[in-house]
């Protein structure tokens, strides 16, 4: 399956920027079959149990990661290579799948619609319109999934990333359609293979698993700012009706905690920075003067910075230490 012949390298870069480490991933058949193949290779299965229309997902999609793992390891040569055939693949995928007039990949399927944006071969100028026609398809299913074990983190990383996490928590916050809440709703106690909990699929089964990366990414906000978390980035998604939420990430300088509060237009926010650290924290505002840190004006508290306003947030700079945020008036 193309997503296990990928793991080589996205397993190694998300470790990077997680962790703080990098090894050396073997170049292995995979990358000499790419190399020989070149553009011509952008055709296998990828998703698993999903619904149709699907679509075929590259284990060329990985080598937008290869160069940069290259680089960091000194191999420049490696490098220079990765990044001559990413990108003549990238061309030779666009031209192939990409819809110019309609704005969508092949089939238009979720998963097909989700992984051009997640590994960076859909064009900038494109991104918009390929993450509407994912929100539209989600719409137009009354708030359903297609996509399957494979396709459903790039799903999730699509919508957030695109700042759509209030299409996430509707589509997870129902059992009516296939999905968490109809697993438990058949009596799973543990994650099934099929989003249905079909008894033909295995009954304990962690590839659906990937929304726990939505729930500290996104929800709590808790980001990687340079590789290793030495700078962190507090970026939470304050979605739907969801009151509260509460996260801690033991990260390897130490635990990073986010808990936030929200109730009608107050947003409280508890926030732990490691020591030898710094964080930029985007805290949902109308300005900067609505922002308090322990209930003073939020740009006078020690250790804070007051940076700008950006989509509706104030963003500060902070140090290693325990705040106290608060908003009011927030969007």
């Amino acid at each position: 399956m193309a997503a296990r012949a990928i793991a080589i390298g996205t397993v190694t870069w998300r470790r990077y920027h997680q962790q703080g480490t990098v090894v050396s991933p073997s170049r292995g058949p995979l990358v000499e079959a790419l190399e020989a193949a070149g553009a011509s290779c952008i055709e296998s299965p990828g998703d698993w149990w999903c619904k149709p229309p699907w679509v075929a997902v590259k284990p060329e999609d990985a080598l937008g990661l290869k160069p940069g793992i290259a680089t960091l390891l000194g191999k420049t040569g490696d490098a220079k290579n990765f990044s001559a055939l990413a990108e003549k693949i990238r061309g030779a995928f666009n031209e192939k799948f990409y819809d110019a007039t309609n704005h969508f990949y092949a089939t238009d399927s979720q998963c097909g619609n989700a992984i051009p944006l997640v590994f960076d071969i859909c064009e900038t100028s494109n991104r918009a319109g390929v993450v509407d026609a994912i929100v539209r398809d989600v719409r137009s299913r009354g708030n359903a999934l297609t996509a399957g074990d494979v396709g459903y983190r790039y799903l999730l990383r699509a919508l957030a990333d695109g700042g759509r996490s209030d299409v996430i928590y509707e589509l997870n916050n129902q059992s009516a359609k296939p999905g968490y809440g109809m697993q438990l709703a058949k009596g799973a106690t543990s994650l099934t293979e099929a989003w249905d909990a079909a008894r033909g699929s295995s009954q304990n089964h962690f590839m659906l698993g990937q929304i726990n990366e939505w729930f500290y990414h996104d929800l709590a906000g808790i980001q990687p700012g340079a590789p290793g978390f030495k700078h962190i980035l507090l970026k939470p998604a304050v979605v739907g009706g969801l009151a509260w939420v509460k996260a801690r990430y033991d990260s390897p300088h130490g635990p990073i905690v986010s808990e936030w509060q929200h109730d009608r237009d107050t947003f409280r926010w508890d926030v732990a920075i490691p020591a030898n650290t710094t964080a930029t924290v985007f805290i949902p505002a109308r300005n900067t003067a609505t922002v308090t840190e322990s209930g003073k004006p939020a740009a006078k508290a020690p250790g804070v910075k007051c940076l700008w306003m950006e989509n509706g947030a104030a963003v500060f700079v902070v140090g290693s230490g325990h705040y106290q945020f608060a908003s009011t008036q927030i969007p």
